[in-house]
């Protein structure tokens, strides 16, 4: 009698503790934010994905009938009550923690710093700190809609631009935390990777189009001055002293005509600076290897070379553009390569000593030496080499 009462219990105990738990059909999970400014209000877009058109087993609706994404807007003259004011058009319970991506508009960063926009989103316990952040000067809207091929919101370079980077190094990706990390760190400047919609890009059999979303350069940061947007040749240079750089092409050129196309291989960049009197010097050295991706026949171009002529003209392309990119940070006085934190890690006690505020000048970037060894060639270096030169032509 005892051990049928106590199952009833038991039983009974277990079926309250679901009583007031949601399915996740009842549930709107936002997994993208994008903040813009305008006419004195924050303006807060939301992405609000449909998790059964993400579903394998469901195949029945089509992505015209079931959209991969829906975005809401709201505004505020505070972030958290352009947020709260979010709250009555939602129509259902709202879950944060599946936020993977944060875009903010040129506008915004131009009004606020980026501290202070980012103070009422760390409000939010549900919101993690290691969403992927952009900048963008495209509609945020248009940007947090986009989809793949198949329809799917999530498989984007909004959600997934680190594996993108690892093939192709050159804007490099940062999450939200560390973004959040090297803002007011002394010396040092953020790089936000800025977002672009390309419109059309993807062509289907039946003839539907689709949009795409690239990384096209970025917006350096730095306490608070104004951004400025360089696009991606712009900030060439930058990658070369990236430590998270893994592969990155290098066209090389020679009077003007294409010579070869190299992919450049996890190149390691070492920077050390010294003081004389007021003026601080950087001497920049770099190793790394490469590998020949596209070579032209004609022995007026590519054919020509050898390896080691290769060898010198990419390391002289490489310096080009290092010292291009830190040419232009200077014109809009930034430090795209936080030279000036460098220098203050290593010798602390020198900086302190120098007159405020540090400057950079045109001969502070004194010396730069690429040590790049080719070493994959394919077919060419065989062919060059092995066959004589009145033979090849035949």
């Amino acid at each position: 009698m005892k051990k049928w009462i106590l199952s009833i219990l038991l039983s009974f105990f277990m079926l309250t503790g679901c009583w007031d738990m949601l399915d996740t059909q009842d549930i709107q999970y936002i997994t993208a934010i994008g903040i813009d400014y305008e006419d004195g209000e924050y303006i807060v877009y939301v992405q609000s994905l449909n998790f059964g058109h993400l579903s394998v087993i469901d195949t029945s609706n089509s992505s015209n009938e079931n959209p991969g994404a829906w975005v809401g807007k709201a505004k505020g003259e505070t972030i958290l009550l352009a947020l709260d004011n979010l709250y009555p058009k939602t129509n259902q319970e709202v879950h944060w923690g599946h936020v993977n991506a944060i875009v903010y508009s040129e506008n915004v960063l131009d009004f606020a710093p980026l501290i202070e926009i980012n103070e009422a989103l760390y409000r939010y316990q549900q919101i993690r700190v290691t969403p992927w952040v952009f900048a963008t000067n495209d509609n945020i809207s248009d940007i947090l809609l986009v989809t793949n091929m198949f329809g799917d919101s999530v498989h984007t370079e909004l959600f997934d631009p680190d594996s993108i980077f690892k093939e192709r190094s050159y804007i490099e990706p940062i999450a939200l935390n560390q973004l959040m990390r090297d803002y007011p760190e002394f010396g040092r400047s953020v790089k936000l990777p800025n977002i672009d919609l390309v419109q059309n890009e993807w062509h289907s059999s039946n003839g539907k189009t689709n949009n795409a979303l690239n990384l096209n350069g970025a917006y350096i940061l730095k306490g608070g001055k104004k951004p400025v947007y360089y696009n991606e040749n712009e900030l060439s240079g930058l990658r070369w002293l990236k430590s998270k750089t893994s592969e990155t092409p290098l066209l090389i050129k020679e009077n003007g005509k294409k010579i070869a196309l190299l992919n450049i291989i996890r190149p390691e960049a070492h920077i050390a600076s010294e003081v004389d009197g007021t003026q601080v010097y950087y001497d920049v050295k770099i190793k790394g290897t490469a590998a020949l991706q596209d070579f032209p026949p004609s022995h007026e171009l590519g054919a020509s070379k050898k390896i080691n002529e290769l060898t010198q003209l990419l390391g002289e392309e490489m310096e080009e553009q290092i010292r291009a990119t830190y040419l232009l940070g200077l014109k809009s006085d930034k430090d795209v390569y936080d030279l000036e934190n460098i220098f203050y890690r290593q010798h602390v006690k020198a900086y302190k000593s120098l007159p405020s505020p540090f400057q950079l000048n045109e001969t502070s970037l004194r010396s730069i030496k690429v040590d790049i060894q080719i070493g994959h060639t394919g077919e060419y270096e065989f062919y060059r080499d092995r066959v004589p030169r009145s033979e090849q032509g035949k």
